[in-house]
């Protein structure tokens, strides 16, 4: 079954979303990013196509992919709860 492209721009998650709140990082390398996030205070637990990291109270996971996706890392920092501008100064 084919559909048009009207067709799918009726499904909602077809939709094209505008952007209204761009990225606030920039995407980086993952290795870049591990650094970063050790200087935080964070350690690796455990390293496979994720990396995983904590700092005894939060769990993150690192893709291994270069560059992570912006939005990706925004959301990695958020829940290291930092700020993007801290984010930057540890980078």
């Amino acid at each position: 079954m084919h559909m048009t492209l009207e067709a799918l721009r009726r499904i909602p998650f077809f939709r094209p979303r505008p952007d209204k709140n761009p990225p606030r990082i920039c995407g980086i390398d993952h290795r870049s990013a591990v650094g970063a996030l050790e200087d935080a205070g964070f350690w690796i637990l455990r390293e496979g196509e994720h990396i995983i990291m904590t700092n005894g109270q939060r769990i993150l996971t690192i893709p291994t992919i270069d560059p992570v996706n912006a939005l990706t890392l925004e959301g990695i920092v958020r829940d290291a709860g930092l700020s993007p501008e801290k984010f930057r100064q540890l980078h």
